[in-house]
């Protein structure tokens, strides 16, 4: 659906990488999001977990959301959920216009 290209300096020793993200978008029905974990865990450095919690939103409430890549105003400027995009290269992701956290 969408390209989204990033050179930005992350934090740390690594060296900043190049990345392309590729951006699909699906529809899952009511259904099978029923069956659908609800949580999720990410590891911490310390070995133990921070548990998150899976929240399905409107398309259309995304564009101040802290997503990564930045598409929220991408996505929520659609004028239906199975509308056709005619561009599918959205701003680069760089250092003058994203500030990693």
């Amino acid at each position: 659906m969408w390209v989204v290209d990033q050179r930005v300096t992350r934090p740390g020793p690594t060296p900043p990488p190049r990345k392309l993200h590729l951006i699909y978008r699906f529809h899952i029905t009511s259904e099978l999001r029923a069956t659908l974990a609800g949580t999720e865990l990410d590891e911490l450095p310390d070995g133990s977990h921070e548990t998150g919690v899976i929240e399905w939103i409107d398309y259309r409430k995304t564009a101040e959301l802290p997503i990564f890549p930045p598409i929220g105003p991408a996505l929520a400027a659609l004028p239906d959920p199975r509308a056709a995009v005619t561009d599918a290269a959205l701003e680069a992701v760089t250092d003058d216009n994203y500030t990693w956290v």
